[in-house]
């Protein structure tokens, strides 16, 4: 792939899975220590409402009946949260500077400065959980150790993006290689993808693992995979020779589901006996097809069929290439033949 087209095919890939599977949805939630202090702008509390919430950890562990004191300009009062881990202050004026200060045993927590607007405020305090604290220390502890024999699976993140651009049809694997242990575990070699022997092209992407790399039409990435995610981006040019074309792709690891995404031009569809449901949706003047399905267990393929591709007729071309060899065989006779003279 030459390189212009493969930015423009990478950005659609992209676009792809932002707008059709909403992958903001499957984000996920960021660490609520990081959120301890933060102030946010409501509009269902009135103005002039100040309310905290203090956690420990998560925030399904509201913590009641904690002292929670404001410091209002230069005036301090102090509330104690309720059931639901809330202390508030109401009836502030408009410009008023509010911070809030809880201490959770010997951990003190403070919000940033807050100005009363036209709207309510919420702040958010959140304790460290010590049993939370532990067990990460506990992981990271074990991410450091030796691997150990397991085996890992093909998230349910991961998906097929295919686009029909410069007349070429591309093929991008956005995978997540997953290993749920706590622990490095080493599969017993590599992971190896073979794709289509057609399959022409090839390259990682960036923002994939290092541990990946391509060698023709295979993708090898190597061991050991640490905890959590190791992302595998894929891509390759599969050439078509007419309207219809089949991809086929052996998983050497379960996919957990099956997700694959067209990026539709003209009358092209796509079909797989993989595909519970199909999709259609339209942004920004493209349309995309989704199929999704469930998981394929390892050393199992995924067929996806794709018809109506845009192409052109092959017969000019076969025809030229007939009248071509027709005038060259005359030559070479009239060459050949020994001319004839008259007596």
């Amino acid at each position: 792939m030459n390189d212009h087209p493969a930015r423009a095919a990478v950005a659609t890939a992209l676009a792809a899975c932002a707008i059709v599977i909403g992958v903001a949805a499957r984000v996920q939630t960021p660490d609520p220590k990081a959120m301890s202090g933060s102030v946010l702008a409501v509009s269902d509390l009135p103005a002039g409402t100040v309310t905290v919430r203090v956690v420990r950890g998560s925030f399904d562990q509201n913590m009641a009946g904690q002292r929670v004191e404001f410091t209002i300009d230069t005036v301090r009062r102090v509330e104690t949260t309720d059931a639901s881990g809330r202390a508030t202050v109401s009836g502030l004026p408009r410009g008023a500077r509010v911070t809030a200060v809880a201490v959770v045993g010997q951990e003190r927590l403070v919000s940033q400065e807050a100005v009363v607007g036209p709207t309510g405020l919420r702040i958010i305090l959140v304790a460290t959980d010590p049993a939370a604290a532990a067990r990460a220390d506990e992981d990271r502890a074990l991410a450091a150790a030796p691997p150990v024999r397991g085996m890992v699976v093909l998230g349910g993140d991961s998906r097929v993006v295919v686009d029909f651009a410069t007349d070429k049809l591309q093929v991008f694997y956005l995978l997540d290689v997953v290993n749920s242990a706590r622990s490095p575990v080493d599969i017993g070699g590599p992971l190896i993808f073979d794709l289509p022997r057609t399959a022409r092209g090839t390259a990682v992407m960036q923002g994939s693992s290092p541990q990946a790399t391509a060698n023709g039409a295979r993708i090898t990435v190597t061991g050991p995979f640490a905890p959590g995610t190791t992302p595998v981006r894929i891509a390759y040019e599969l050439p078509h020779g007419g309207a219809n074309v089949r991809l086929e792709q052996r998983w050497p690891a379960a996919l957990q589901e099956t997700t694959v995404i067209v990026a539709r031009v003209g009358n092209m569809d796509a079909s797989s006996p993989q595909f519970a449901s199909t999709r259609t949706r339209t942004e920004d003047d493209q349309t995309f097809i989704l199929g999704l399905g469930a998981g394929i267990a390892a050393g199992q393929s995924l067929a996806v069929d794709i018809t109506g591709l845009p192409h052109h007729p092959r017969w000019p071309r076969y025809t030229a290439l007939a009248l071509a060899a027709a005038i060259m065989a005359v030559g070479i006779w009239a060459a050949a033949t020994p001319s004839r003279r008259r007596p």
